[in-house]
């Protein structure tokens, strides 16, 4: 019960709204509530602001964190794009990709973590629009030899996947996927 009676301490003006508080420990250890309501006021909202500077502390902390996972998410996308031939079917995305991926890792070197988590992500998405196009398209132009070797070529298969080609190329990547699927139906 000193504690509740010697005011003035760090410790005390801490602890005074827990144990002037309504707490069920309190009626069990027969302890009273010696402190006006007025005077909680001031520790209270001192406990308040602080718990809110920490939530913000914590919440800008990991906002500006190193963007280590997106960095290397963007690495593989562009990685395995390459690894599918996306230059020649996709340029424009897959140069997109590859610009933004070294932006990325100026800031990084700069620290400047939400630009450089920013251009990651984009990085990431356009290598792997790059990837999934030059993928369509090898795999239409597997399935149309396939058919070949079958005896059962399709020549209008063969302008769908020129067409796709091209398409890729001028940066229209839906249109160059759709064009490739569509090859890739006609031959199976």
């Amino acid at each position: 019960m000193g504690v509740l009676h010697s005011i003035g301490s760090p410790v005390d003006s801490l602890l005074e709204p827990m144990i002037a508080s309504s707490h069920p420990a309190v009626a069990v250890l027969g302890m009273k509530r010696t402190l006006p309501t007025a005077k909680l006021a001031g520790p209270v909202r001192q406990l308040r602001l602080l718990a809110s500077a920490m939530v913000a502390v914590v919440f800008i902390a990991a906002c500006a964190s190193i963007p280590t996972q997106e960095m290397s998410d963007a690495r593989q996308a562009v990685f395995s794009a390459r690894d599918a031939d996306a230059s020649a079917y996709a340029p424009r995305s897959m140069e997109s990709a590859e610009q933004l991926l070294i932006q990325a890792e100026q800031f990084l070197k700069q620290g400047r973590y939400d630009a450089a988590r920013g251009d990651a992500l984009e990085a990431r998405q356009a290598a792997m629009k790059a990837r999934q196009v030059a993928v369509a398209i090898a795999e239409a132009r597997a399935a149309v030899e396939d058919a070949k070797a079958r005896g059962s070529a399709s020549a209008s298969a063969e302008g769908l996947i020129q067409e796709a080609q091209s398409a890729g190329r001028q940066g229209d990547e839906s249109r160059a996927w759709e064009l490739a699927m569509e090859a890739k139906r006609l031959v199976q």
